[in-house]
């Protein structure tokens, strides 16, 4: 059997502090179980390349060591403790019907407008695990017709759906997802921080125990084992107040001045 620990939903920004973050990922994971391994999924915005910099030993946390690093995974090694933590590559894509889409375990690129039935597909195509990800406003109205009609157009075996910290407790499962469950999709956790300093401490708040049948999996077949039906997703942590989720979200508009980015 082949268990993980993973935050599915990472962005890493300049302005965060790498130690505060990658430490805070492992405590947090570590808390649910400190005996299975950690991993983070990245996805990151157009114009990041946080991954590569990593793997070139660039912009290395002070408190850890790359151990090793290629395009699938890099594992960083905490000095304080000897704790490996697992990084794999990703990407956040702003689709053409302006709804998010995630493309795990890949470090290929993928261009911002593009419409998203076409996105799943091109990820598919390079080995990538694409993910719906849940997000405040943007699966209501005519961009929850677009979700839906992804769920009637593809399989389970297509793309995964995404729950965050940022969907306050007390709000019930989205009906969006209450039906991709029905359908037999499968759901992943993350903590989604938002770009400004501090928001590191979100890492590994909200995340997943992926457990898989299969011995000796690498992580990133064991996350493209949700897609075969071979593994499995359970949420663990807590997600944001709703008192929380307001002060969040609207210091991120005050700093880049915009509230439509949350509309």
């Amino acid at each position: 059997m082949t268990m993980l620990l993973a935050d599915t939903h990472l962005h890493l920004y300049s302005c965060y502090n790498l130690d505060r973050a990658f430490s805070g990922l492992l405590d947090r994971l570590m808390a649910a179980d400190a005996q299975v391994p950690c991993l983070g999924c990245l996805a990151e915005r157009a114009g990041c390349d946080f991954y590569g910099q990593l793997c070139a030993g660039k912009q290395l946390p002070h408190n850890f060591s790359l151990q090793s690093a290629d395009r699938r995974q890099l594992i960083l090694q905490r000095k304080s403790d000897g704790r490996l933590l697992t990084l794999l590559p990703g990407r956040q894509i702003i689709a053409a019907e302006r709804i998010e889409v995630l493309a795990l375990c890949t470090d290929q690129l993928f261009a911002d407008g593009t419409p998203a039935a076409e996105l799943i597909r091109s990820i598919q195509a390079r080995n990538g695990v694409p993910v719906l990800p849940w997000s405040p406003g943007k699966w209501f109205f005519q961009r929850g017709k677009v979700i839906e009609e992804l769920l009637r157009r593809f399989t389970p075996q297509d793309f995964l759906l995404g729950d965050v910290s940022l969907r306050p407790y007390g709000w019930p499962l989205p009906l969006l997802m209450r039906k991709a469950k029905r359908l037999s999709f499968q759901i992943i956790s993350g903590s989604d921080p938002l770009p400004f300093l501090g928001e590191e401490e979100q890492f590994g708040r909200y995340a997943s125990r992926i457990i898989c049948a299969e011995a000796g999996l690498s992580p990133d077949d064991a996350l493209r084992g949700l897609l075969a039906g071979k593994s499995e997703s359970a949420s663990f942590g807590h997600r944001s107040s709703p008192l929380e989720l307001f002060m969040r979200l609207r210091y991120n508009a005050a700093i880049r001045g915009q509230i439509s980015s949350f509309l």
